[in-house]
This record gives structure tokens, sequence and C-alpha cells, in this order.
């Protein structure tokens, strides 16, 4: 498999996963909801994999529209897709050319200046293309121009830059390791991955809280419409009750009572906004009706209101209120209206209220919807006959039908208000096939939250909608959603800024390391080739002068045989000058084998109090002709075998005691030794010179405070005896007590010689 194909099917599937995801997490799921994820992920593969991978895009897009569509039911156009794969491709193909630079020559890492610059190009800036697109299209999916889309802005742009800048840095450490350890590689993607997927729990969480908040809000509407609407029926059939009492109670009721007993019932708030009384009338009845009220009326559903064709039974109404404007219905046959209500014979058969479907009544200048209440009237007295009684067909005498016209818009209107939330109502009657609107228009559903309810009223089924105002991306959003959403963003913008932070340190403090290294290499180089040359200069400069100097050599001794008495002073003090003059050469040449690392200090058991013995002799032989003295002291806490370099202590030694003299302006020294023993068979050796008439107490408190001075600069000779010393691990200093006295200290770091090493230094010396 190539690596092209290979890059389109990892493609194909982190699209697939993204997708799924978005649409599992994000409740309520919309055309909207996935674009964000999407064109965050396409931002890290296309600087990834590069931009051939936006064929991949633009078909799984495609692909992905066609089935939300069909899947979630969601009205998605080909405006909205093709606004999206645009807006996709432009923002990934502009973080990929504002990034190029850092992504190839692989810097982006290198410093946290330049890790800081590269995520806010991959997201917060490129996302805002991502975010303006979705308004426009959540303009056209909800066919709104107007609303607030902010929290839908800042949600998609917080989206895509929460994808952009957790799986970018992650795929370009899989491809190149920036430096780092496997381990620290390890660390990052696992800690990236484990704050994504908190970030989406929390993301969840939120939905789902703010989903159950949403659905008992609904719940709650719902059971206070239902309660409403159920009290508003009450109120009206109370009324209707009330009537149906009213007109049992009397034998006969006139058109005064009846308006005097319906105005005392208007004067309540109520739906009802007509009542009629339409008594039993028989074929035998009907000339007498028609003297004492009006003429029988009835009207098919195509005809003209005419005179009622002969029947058994009539029912027309015969009281209305109020009159004015519905007097046109007095003397109007119920029972001809089977079309629109219930047949009487099914009033007749019943004791208790009957609703009738909708019907259109015309109210003013325009039709409203009302629904008419009919409450069988049943006379308590079977003997009792009145004018409009008959009470030979049926088991019970029926004096008539009350009717109530209640029509619901005005208290429909106001249910939006008692829900005490934006909401749009659609009331419609299902109880037949053919389903007739009470209250509303037909609504759009898209991105709202739905609710249903199902009313039985009085034999007529009625079902409520309850549907958002507003989709769920305009609506106005509470504190804690926001809280959350900035919370979420920028805490995981953080997060991973501060673990990428930490590599991007690191890397800058190898880059660091690895430039000072360098630099320490190169100065190394420069100062051994230094070293080398001053070395090599004095060299030759020491062969060169050797030459001539053993040639004055030869003439001193030849001056010696050859010269007079007198002369043999001056002779003396030319051949001392010349001798000088040789060991100054040959400190020089030490001292520059120990700066270029060529004078190297051995480790080797002898014997510190015979060496020490042989020193004081030499010193004593050399002193006596000058009239000077070095005495010399050995504390109890020197050791008698050591193991250092017996050479290198003779030679800076006695370069000290040389100069002491002239160092102290005095003739008469005093040398002790003593020794500090350390830990793991280790000690100090010190030398401690002070003047001969205070010996005894300087000896015991040499180390008074005092002015430390450096002795490198009296002489060559004490600038060897310094370079020495820290050749050897110590040093040498020269101090002032607060007495005035001065005391010069030398120390050097020694190894004690164990009793195996003791034994075969002593059998080799008595051996030889």
């Amino acid at each position: 498999m190539s690596t092209k194909l290979r890059g389109f099917s990892l493609a194909f599937v982190i699209y697939l996963i993204v997708c799924v995801s978005t649409a599992l997490f994000i409740v309520p799921f919309s055309f909207i909801s996935f674009i964000g994820p999407i064109a965050g992920m396409t931002t890290a593969l296309v600087i990834f994999l590069g931009t051939s991978i936006l064929w991949v895009t633009t078909a799984v897009v495609i692909v992905l529209s066609s089935f939300i569509s069909w899947h979630f039911n969601l009205d998605i156009n080909l405006a909205m897709v093709i606004i999206t794969v645009l807006a996709i491709m432009l923002q990934s193909y502009w973080a990929k050319q504002i990034t190029l630079a850092e992504v190839y020559q692989q810097n982006w890492l290198q410093s946290r200046q330049a890790l800081l610059t590269f995520l806010f190009k991959i997201g917060p800036l490129t996302a805002i293309v991502c975010a303006s697109a979705i308004l426009v299209i959540t303009m056209l999916d909800n066919k709104m121009l107007t609303g607030n889309l902010f929290y839908t802005f800042i949600s998609s742009w917080s989206a895509s830059v929460l994808f952009a800048i957790f799986f970018t840095p992650l795929l370009l450490l899989i491809k190149k390791p920036q430096q780092l350890t496997p381990s620290k590689r390890f660390f990052i993607i696992f800690a990236s991955s484990l704050a994504f997927i908190a970030i989406g729990l929390l993301f969840k969480i939120s939905q789902t809280v703010q989903l159950h908040e949403r659905q008992n809000m609904f719940m709650q509407m719902k059971g206070d419409i239902k309660q409403a609407i159920e009290q508003e029926i009450a109120l009206a059939v109370s009324k209707l009750n009330s009537l149906s009492a009213f007109i049992k109670a009397s034998k006969e009721v006139s058109s005064s009572e009846f308006n005097l007993f319906s105005e005392q019932v208007f004067k309540e708030d109520s739906a009802i906004r007509a009542l009629e009384w339409a008594p039993i009338v028989e074929q035998a009845q009907r000339a007498r009706y028609e003297q004492q009220a009006t003429s029988i009326m009835e009207q098919s559903n195509t005809e003209k209101m005419k005179v009622a064709l002969e029947r058994e039974v009539y029912a027309p109404v015969h009281y209305v209120y109020p009159s004015l404007s519905n007097s046109i219905i007095l003397g109007f046959d119920v029972l001809t209206n089977s079309t629109d209500v219930l047949t009487m014979t099914d009033i007749m058969a019943r004791d208790d209220i009957v609703a009738s479907a909708p019907i259109n009544l015309i109210q003013d200048d325009y039709s409203n919807p009302g629904v008419l209440f009919y409450l069988p009237v049943h006379d308590v007295d079977k003997h009792t006959e009145s004018l409009f009684i008959n009470n030979s067909q049926y088991k019970r005498s029926l004096l008539g039908v009350a009717v109530a016209v209640v029509q619901f818009e005005d208290f429909f209107n106001q249910m939006p208000a008692l829900a005490k939330y934006d909401i749009d109502l659609f009331i419609e009657d299902v109880s037949s096939t053919e389903s007739y609107i009470l209250f509303g228009m037909q609504l759009n559903n898209s991105n709202r939250h739905v609710e249903q309810l199902d009313l039985v009223i009085y034999s007529r089924h009625w079902r409520i909608n309850i549907v958002d105002q507003q989709p769920w991306q305009m609506q106005q959003k509470d504190w804690q959603t926001w809280g959350m959403l900035f919370g979420v963003t920028f805490g995981g913008i953080l997060f991973q800024l501060l673990i990428l932070m930490m590599a991007a340190y690191s890397s800058e403090l190898s880059a660091q390391v690895m430039r000072k290294t360098q630099e320490l290499i190169i100065s190394k180089d420069q100062s051994e080739h230094e070293s080398i040359a001053k070395t090599n200069f004095l060299n030759t400069l020491n062969k060169e002068l050797q030459t001539p100097l053993q040639a004055i050599s030869l003439f001193i001794e030849q001056l010696k045989k050859t010269q007079q008495q007198q002369q043999q002073v001056t002779i003396n003090n030319i051949d001392l000058a010349q001798k000088n003059m040789s060991q100054l050469l040959d400190m020089v040449i030490d001292l520059s084998k120990i700066e270029s690392g060529e004078l190297i200090v051995k480790s080797d058991p002898f014997d510190l109090h015979g060496f020490l013995m042989r020193i004081d002799d030499i010193l004593k032989a050399q002193n006596m002709s000058k009239n000077r003295t070095i005495t010399l002291l050995i504390d109890s806490s020197v050791p008698h075998f050591i193991n250092s370099d017996e050479l290198r202590i003779q030679q800076f030694l006695m370069a000290l005691c040389e100069c002491i003299h002239d160092l102290y302006a005095m003739k008469n020294i005093r040398l002790t030794v003593k020794a500090h023993s350390h830990q793991l068979n280790t000690a100090t050796l010190l030398f401690i010179f002070t003047e001969h008439i205070n010996a005894q107490v300087e000896a015991e408190a040499p180390f008074v405070d005092y002015i430390s001075k450096d002795i490198s600069q009296y002489s060559t000779q004490m600038a060897m005896v310094k370079e020495v010393c820290q050749l050897m691990k110590g040093d040498v200093s020269l101090g002032v007590t607060n007495s005035g006295e001065k005391i010069l200290t030398a120390a050097i770091k020694i190894i004690k010689t164990t009793n195996e090493q003791q034994l075969t230094y002593q059998t080799d010396v008595f051996d030889s």
C-alpha cells in the first residue's frame, strides 16, 4: 500500500471517529455540530500529510451530510454543504501555509516562543474561518437572519481550536521525534490524549446536564399547560352545568331570564363566547313552537339556510346569548349539522357533556375556531309536561340541549407567558383521520426541543406540541453554560500549552547545553593550542639558552684554573648567576608542563618520615654557609608511610625553603608538618612556616583568622609551588595574623599507605 493511500485511509478512519463521537457527545445534534471538530482535525491532517488530503475531506463531508440528512431527518441543502467544504479547505490550507517553515525546519518545538506562535497559528487564528462560516450556515439552516449567534460562534471556534492544538502536535511528534527521548514523547502523547478525553467527558457531562434541565423544564411546562387547559375547560363546563341546573329549576324559561342568567356568567372571565338553549320539539309541537318563537330552519353543507323539512324531532336554537350578531342562528335545527358536530342521537343517549369537532365561527371580520360543548338536560320529574317536551319517546324526559360555544384562542395566547419560557404552541384536534388546527401554525422543529402532550376533552382527542421559539444555537445561555464553555476551552489550551512548554523548555536547555559544550570544546582546543605553542616556545627557548649557559659554565671553569685568588669571588658570583638562571628555566618548563597537563602526579608508597629527615639534612647543609636556619618539627599526627609523588613534594618544598627567608625577611624559620585525616584512608598534609622565635605559639594555633594573599605574585618559584600544590589537590597561601605575624601554609592531599603496601615497600627497600 502506497504512502498516499495509507494517509487517505488514516484520514477517513479519523474523520469517521470524529463524526461518530460528535453525534454521540453533542445533544441536540445539528448539521453544524461536526463542522468545528472536522475543521480542526483537517487542519492537523493537512499539516501532517499535506494538501492532497483535502480530496478526502471533500468526499467525507458530502457523504456525512447525506447520512446526517437521512438519519437525523435534517434539512441540509447544497449551499450549506458547499460553504462547509470551502470553509474547511480554506482554514486547513491557510494553517498549512503559515506554518510551513516551522514544520519543514522542525523548529516549532525548539523554544517556548516558537511553540506559542505555532499553536496560535493552527488554533485561535485559523479557527476564525470555520466559526465565521458556521454563522452563515446557521442562518441558512434556521432560515433566520437575527438572533444571538455569539454562543454558536464561540462553541464552533472552541471545538476547532481544541482539535487542532491537541492533534497537530501529536501527529508531528509521531512523524518527527523533535530530539525528544522516547519517554518524553510517550509522556506528551499519553498526557495529551488523557486530557482530550477528560475534556470530552466534561463537555458531555455539561451537555447532559443542560439536556436534563431542558427536559425537566419542558416537563414542567407540559404539566402547567395541561393543568391550565383542564381548569379552563372545567370552568366552561361548570357554567354549562349551571345553565342546565337553571333550566331544570324552571318549568319555563323566558328570554329575559335566560339573558339575565347568561349575563351573570359572562361577568366572569372564561373562554365561553356564547350560550345556547335548544329544546326538543316533536313534529306535532312544531306549529305551536313556531308561533311562539321562530321558524325552525336547517342548512346543509351546500345550501343556504331554509325552512326545515318535516321530521319526527327538532332541536331548534331557542335562546342565544349574546343575541347581537348571533340572532341569525335562532331557530336553527342543530340536528341537521351532523357533518360538523356529533349526532344528536349520541348526545341524547348520554348524560354527560359531549364536545364537538372544532368549527370555524365567523367573528367580526375573521374566522375563529371554536368548540361546542353539548349537555343533555333531562327533566327531574318524568310526569312534568312542558310546552317543548315529549316524554313518550325517551326513557327519561329530555328537555333539550344546553350548548356552550367556547373559543380558546385568547387563552392559548397566554400559554407562552404562563410557561415563563420562549415557546410556541401548536394545538390540533386529531380525533379523526383529518386533523383540525385549534391554535397556532405548523412549527419548525429543526434544532429545537419538542414535547408532545395528548389530552382527551369530552370524547375529543387534542394534541399539543410545545416547541422552542428559537433554535438552540440562538437561545440565550446561562452563566453556567458560558463558564463550562470558556473553562473547557481555555483549560484545554492551557494544559496542552504547559505540556508542550515543558518539552520546549527541555529543548531550549539541550540547545543551550550543546551550544555551551561546543563553546567549551572550542575554548579548550584554543587553550590547548596556545598551551602547546607556549610549551614549544619555552622548550625551544630553553634549548637555545642552555647552549650559551653551558659555554659560560665551561669558560668559568677555565677561568677558575687560570685566574688569581682575588678574582675567584667574581667568578663564583658569575657561576652562581648561571646556575640560578638554569634553575629558573627548568621551573618555567615545569610550569608550562603543568598548564598543558603533561606533568602527572604519581601515587607511590614511600617513607614520609625518612623523606623529611633527608630534606632536613639538605636544608642544614645549604643554610649553614648562609648563617640561617630552618628548624623542622614533625607532629605525631603525620603518618610514617603515605602514597604520593615524592619528587613533586621535594620540588615544591625545596622551592619554598629557598624563598621563605626572603619572603619573611628573617633568618630563623620553623617548619611544622601536620596531618588531618579524612574518610576512606585519605588525609591532608600541612607544611606550616613560622618565625622561629614564636614557633611554639604559631605551631599550636596556626589557623588564627588572617588575611590570605596570593603568593604566586612574589616570584617564579612561588608560582611553581602554587601550581604543584594545586596539581596535588591542595593550595599554598600566605597570611598575616591579627598581631602582624606571618604564616605560610602549604597543603596537599595524600593517601595513607595500607599495611600490605608498607610490607611490599619495605621488602623492596631491603632487597635493593
